[in-house]
């Protein structure tokens, strides 16, 4: 028996030391008491105001004491549940955990047959979430795109619609207004057979988005209102810009960052203790050149670093970015920014990291460049897994046998260990020149786009409950019901 012995279970990236933590910290807070937010939400700010936050007008101000009671509240871990009951497709919230899916909204799409940029149709969702499902690195599900093909108040409804038939992983869900949120759950809670079975595994989290800088508004407090009363985890997360809408210094854009998630944590909290609640967002700068947000910039995920570990400090878990790049096209700078970005939050065990397949810093979805960072994922998965340290992988009485100029291919202990001590590619290429000559010479890209269009035309998804598409049907039919009446009242205005 050995004691005091530490073990070091795995790879682990460390930026700022206790004390910075707890001086972002206290920035947070200092921001939140003295500055405050602008709460566009009047039953939000009554909810704050009878916790003891000071209102004035729409300026809303957190004692600090408000704001750490309400972090004590929201819990560290918890699970998001595979829908169909796959233990390996649930995910597990906790520290040390990352897990990886791609982002919601981009206007455009790379067809997985020409190739080409053009705009994402309603279409497109369900390979998406094909391509998700089949992925083994990429844990939860989002749509990569914002359908054009349908009413534009319905998209977001229309994208989770799609994409719950189409994978059984959890998926994160962003919405308009309270009408498109009510339709998700309509359609989460029939499979997960009602309201009491969906608070105890729930299938999917609502996300919502306050503006920066410091605006929490209606549509966003609308949502997390709603989700707070139906148990709906909940990710609020800002998405500030580095010298545009947030402080130009790392520090500073994590300090308005965090406050602005927090003051969602806190009326998420007030009407529902306990809530599961993700903060985070994409944090990035703005590209004083080009006047983007640029996706694939090393502040990317240094900022994005950053923040997980304030989060994490703070006891929350941890929305975070990376995969993405802002190269126009699946080349070799996609591959670059994409892969450092979810190797960081790999080292940084940023809980839910999405945006995996953005190109053209958000602008365009692409399910080849999501292919490709699974593929990285895996890679940074390993490293992070670390090496394991104990009597039988020291390997000394292996050693011992096989003795100078022998080899271990024959050794059961190289039997035992090696399909689960290496890690092997799905894409990238270790035969030697002659073998890849003979194979076609092809290249990451083409056994990428092969990769694809092989899980599209074989994979078959975990079939819905019986009921559930039916329910699918009736709350697309009263939201279509509903738009038509909402546009023949703008109508009759107008007149």
């Amino acid at each position: 028996m050995r004691t005091n012995y530490r073990v070091n279970s795995g790879v682990r990236f460390r930026m700022f030391t206790d004390d910075q933590l707890e001086e972002l910290f206290l920035g947070v807070l200092h921001v939140l008491e003295n500055t405050g937010l602008e709460v566009h939400h009047e039953e939000s700010r009554q909810i704050l105001k009878e916790a003891g936050a000071w209102v004035d007008g729409l300026r809303v101000r957190l004692p600090s004491w408000l704001v750490k009671e309400s972090l004590r509240k929201a819990p560290r871990s918890f699970t998001l549940y595979a829908r169909d009951g796959n233990r390996d497709h649930n995910i597990q919230i906790g520290p040390g955990r990352a897990h990886f899916g791609p982002g919601p909204t981009c206007p455009n799409f790379i067809d997985v047959e020409t190739l080409e940029r053009r705009p994402y149709v309603k279409d497109d969702v369900s390979k998406v979430a094909t391509v998700v499902d089949a992925l083994p690195n990429i844990d939860f599900c989002e749509s990569l795109g914002s359908v054009d093909d349908v009413h534009a108040d319905l998209s977001a409804l229309y994208e989770f619609a799609e994409m719950f038939p189409n994978t059984s992983k959890p998926i994160v869900a962003w919405s308009f207004d309270k009408y498109d949120s009510e339709g998700i759950h309509k359609i989460a809670v029939a499979e997960a057979g009602g309201q009491e079975a969906f608070e105890q595994r729930p299938n999917y989290v609502h996300y919502c988005e306050p503006l920066s800088p410091l605006v929490s508004t209606f549509e966003a407090l609308d949502k997390l209102v709603f989700a707070a009363r139906k148990r709906i985890p909940l990710v609020f997360t800002p998405c500030p810009i580095a010298g545009g809408t947030a402080p130009v210094t790392a520090a500073g854009i994590i300090t308005q960052g965090a406050a602005e998630s927090w003051m969602g944590l806190t009326i998420a909290q007030q009407i529902q203790p306990g809530l599961p609640f993700i903060m985070g967002g994409v944090f990035s700068v703005m590209d004083m050149n080009s006047m983007i947000l640029a996706y694939g910039a090393p502040e990317l995920p240094l900022m994005m670093a950053g923040l997980t570990e304030l989060a994490h400090y703070a006891g929350l878990p941890l929305w975070q970015t990376g995969g993405c790049t802002d190269s126009k096209t699946f080349d070799e700078q996609a591959m670059i920014e994409g892969s450092m970005s979810v190797f960081f939050s790999a080292l940084t065990g940023g809980d839910l990291c999405h945006d995996v397949g953005y190109t053209e810093s958000a602008m365009t979805g692409s399910v080849f460049q999501l292919a490709a960072m699974d593929e990285a994922i895996g890679y940074a998965r390993r490293i992070t897994r670390g090496i394991e340290v104990n009597e039988d992988t020291l390997a000394t009485e292996v050693i011992n046998n096989v003795g100078p100029n022998g080899h271990y291919l024959r050794e059961p202990h190289t039997r035992r260990y090696y399909k689960n001590e290496f890690w092997y590619p799905n894409l990238c290429d270790r035969r030697n020149f002659e073998e890849w000559d003979m194979m076609g010479r092809k290249s990451m890209k083409d056994r990428t786009v092969a990769r694809v269009r092989d899980i599209l035309a074989s994979h078959e998804p975990s079939p819905l409950k019986e009921g559930t598409a039916e329910v699918i049907e009736e709350v697309l039919e009263e939201a279509e019901d509903r738009v038509q009446q909402d546009w023949w009242q703008d109508r009759e205005i107008a007149d």
